[in-house]
């Protein structure tokens, strides 16, 4: 194999470990950044649902301490019905009632801010999900070369090569041919042109001998 075909092959070769080790160099970073992404999305969610848990328990205090508001003014109205005197009637049930409507209205609000709420932190969630999904997308993964594809380039490499040899073997041995051939040509002449000076001397030799 000629010393050209065997540095392509080696360029080939080094082509591919280069190729090799770039693709796990870029593997291992898409896998890091893969992992700082999703942790970051769970900071982010640990951070959403303890946040959820909070407004839940401040909301569920908040209807307790309405339930028992509404209990104190529904007692204190009927001590107060009782001592004037009254041991029962339409007001009294109109006080309690405007009591219980009270905190029923106040709870509804607290139950649609909570509501409201979940659903945003849902959302949220959603887009923390989403942007770790996109972080991890930048980056590209490390593409393994073909094994195959350097060793098909390799081959055909060295088979060029070996019909570039042949070729050049071949207009060798042709040129070679030829130049021989020149070499036979030029004594077939010189060979020729003595065997007419030889006749032309034998000639003029019987000529002058008469």
């Amino acid at each position: 194999m000629d010393p050209m075909t065997m540095m392509a092959i080696g360029g080939t070769i080094v082509d591919f470990l280069g190729a090799s080790q770039k693709a796990k160099e870029d593997e291992a970073r898409y896998q890091q950044n893969r992992i700082n992404a999703a942790q970051a999305r769970d900071l982010k969610i640990s951070s959403l649902n303890t946040r959820m848990i909070q407004e839940q328990e401040a909301a569920a205090g908040q209807k307790e301490q309405l339930a028992i508001a509404a209990l104190q003014k529904t007692e204190r109205a009927k001590v107060a019905a009782g001592e004037a005197g009254f041991k029962g009637g339409s007001s009294i049930d109109n006080a309690i009632e405007q009591f219980e409507t009270a905190r029923l209205r106040t709870t509804t609000t607290i139950n649609q801010q909570t509501k409201a709420l979940r659903n945003q932190i849902q959302l949220e969630k959603m887009g923390a999900s989403a942007e770790a999904q996109s972080r991890i997308n930048s980056m590209p993964r490390g593409q393994e070369p073909s094994m195959f594809a350097a060793v098909a380039t390799a081959g055909l490499q060295a088979y060029s090569g070996m019909k570039t040899a042949e070729a050049q073997t071949t207009k060798a041995v042709a040129a070679r041919q030829l130049a021989v051939q020149d070499e036979v040509n030029i004594l077939l002449e010189k060979r020729k042109s003595i065997t007419v000076d030889a006749g032309s001397y034998s000639s003029s030799f019987i000529d002058w001998d008469q």
